[in-house]
């Protein structure tokens, strides 16, 4: 535990008292640690004073609360105190959840109000949470003045020396070459260099020979790999999870993948963190027509769920506290939080955000195919998970003790950022979205898509067009050429094959089915039965006309 802090100051309070009164006093000491830390500043401390009681100092504990004493130091067993911590109402019994104190806990307090309540000298009061570093605003530290010869010229370096010379530590020399290295290509890139690369960074003299290796290793796409892994693991990137034989959802989003992606290309391509939030958190209003933007609110698809909104919506809270702000929300959404400056009200003011928003899947391109999720819906096999404002006027409400069937209804909330966060300037204002954004379908990318697509059509159908006509003018050449040029106009056209059939010409024919004989001068097929075929062997041009004379053997025979 940490000096000077509240909850250490009581205990050594404690520890003053009973090494002096018991030889139990670590014991004792053990069973009220956790009750102090964890029960009583967080509605008697800086943040929180209850009835106007304070208990992390022993003079704010003699004081009392607005209505006098809580502590008799000359009739312990009637002090205020151990009557509340010793009651049966549960009502009127401190701490007000949980179990109620131990004895030797409640037996250490007496003692150590009937002791006088002593108290390490120069005791502090705990500072107000909103008074924590964290919660103050950035400016810029004066850089450290060294010796202009000194060797840590870099701003960072600097820091780090004046420290040490404060601490009296002297810095180890500077890393070898090939140390220095292999420690820069792992921290940017995430794997060691190759030996060509070791050879010729050794080989190079010049003075920002590690600089152009910096720059290189920046350059390089596994720049945003290695470090976009660090960030999807605080902004809590993962696949989506689902009934995956069935291809249904329960968790996260399908597609979100392009989440990931954005992450890797906005680090590679130096995108400012300012930037990379806004978009995350509100690409839909800001770039509402950019793909390549609106993959960034995967950041809030990550938090869907199938099952319940609120579930939704309080993971959407929680992560967007815990990874962007670097605070947890979760215990201000069913009380006030107990050591961060944030109560139960603003917990669901920050929710009223995110209160309208919802997520759909839109076409990446016009050319997406689809298929049935879970044999019910369909779904686009390749597309674009993003956020959008299903219901601008929905209402967010506190949910007593975080319970979503006890929302206080007559209050509703308006979105507002924690005080704490110094969100003095905030201005809500609607914005008016293209339909483009609402239709896909009309945004420019996608029409480039279609009239490719149409261009590939027309490009093919000219083809089409080119080889029919080229087709046209051979069959009108064909046709030209069953035109004898030696016969005047006006008479017949020269037969290309005649025969009478007197014999069998194997040249010109071939029975393919039947029996074919030439009897008394002509062709006799002489089994009556199913089709009978004498196919003709000759290159015959591509029109001619045929006629044949035939007779039947016999009234009702072939």
């Amino acid at each position: 535990m940490r000096e000077n802090t509240p909850v250490y100051r009581f205990l050594a309070y404690t520890v003053a008292l009973l090494s002096v009164l018991s030889a139990n006093a670590v014991d004792y000491l053990r069973d009220i640690k956790p009750v102090l830390k964890a029960r009583c500043y967080a509605c008697h401390g800086g943040l929180k004073q209850k009835s106007g009681l304070r208990l992390d100092t022993a003079a704010a504990i003699r004081k009392g609360t607005k209505a006098g004493p809580v502590v008799s130091p000359d009739k312990p067993v009637e002090s205020e105190l151990l009557a509340r911590i010793t009651s049966d109402n549960l009502e009127e019994r401190m701490p007000p959840e949980g179990a109620p104190l131990k004895p030797q806990q409640i037996e250490a307090i007496r003692k150590w109000i009937a002791a006088g309540l002593p108290a390490p000298a120069n005791e502090q009061s705990e500072v107000n949470p909103k008074d924590h570093w964290s919660f103050q605003p950035i400016s810029q530290p004066p850089i450290p003045a060294l010796n202009p010869e000194s060797a840590f010229q870099n701003p960072i370096d600097l820091f780090i020396e004046a420290q040490r010379r404060e601490h009296k530590l002297t810095a180890n020399p500077p890393a070898p070459k090939l140390v220095l290295l292999r420690r820069v290509y792992l921290d940017l890139i995430g794997i060691p260099p190759t030996r060509d690369e070791m050879h010729a960074f050794l080989a190079d003299e010049s003075l920002g020979a590690y600089e152009k290796v910096v720059a290189k290793l920046l350059a390089s796409p596994r720049y945003g790999e290695r470090w976009g892994r660090h960030w999807m693991d605080i902004w809590r990137y993962s696949d989506w999870y689902g009934r995956r034989p069935n291809n249904e959802i329960r968790y996260s989003q399908r597609h979100i993948w392009r989440w990931r992606d954005w992450i890797i290309e906005s680090i590679n391509t130096d995108k400012g963190y300012d930037r990379m939030l806004t978009e995350m958190l509100a690409a839909d209003e800001v770039a509402p027509t950019d793909l390549n933007a609106l993959r960034a609110t995967g950041f809030l698809g990550r938090n869907w769920y199938k099952f319940d909104r609120n579930t939704w919506l309080f993971e959407t809270v929680e992560r967007t506290g815990e990874g962007l702000l670097g605070l947890t929300f979760r215990c201000a959404r069913c009380h006030d939080h107990k050591f961060d400056p944030i109560t139960q009200k603003e917990y669901y003011q920050f929710r009223a955000f995110f209160e309208p928003h919802s997520f759909r899947t839109d076409p990446i391109s016009p050319l997406a195919t689809t298929e049935i999720d879970n044999g019910k819906a369909t779904v686009l096999t390749d597309g674009l998970a993003r956020a959008y404002d299903k219901d601008l006027d929905v209402s967010t409400y506190l949910f007593e003790r975080g319970d979503d069937r006890r929302a206080i209804k007559d209050h509703p909330l308006n979105p507002a950022v924690p005080s704490a966060l110094g969100a003095t300037r905030l201005r809500i204002t609607p914005i008016q979205l293209p339909i483009s954004s609402y239709i896909p379908q009309l945004q420019e990318s996608y029409r480039k898509i279609i009239e490719a697509k149409a261009q590939t059509k027309i490009d093919k159908a000219k083809q089409n067009t080119r080889k029919w006509r080229k087709q046209v003018s051979q069959l009108k050449t064909e046709l030209a050429n069953l035109t004898d040029n030696s016969t005047p106009a006006g008479e017949p056209l020269k037969p290309f094959l005649i025969d009478d059939f007197t014999s069998l010409n194997k040249k010109h024919w071939k029975a393919q089915s039947g029996t074919w004989e030439v009897k008394n001068g002509h062709l006799t097929q002489t089994a009556v039965g199913g089709f009978a075929t004498l196919a003709s062997l000759t290159n015959h041009p591509r029109n001619f006309v045929v006629r044949a004379k035939y007779r039947k053997l016999k009234p009702g025979t072939y």
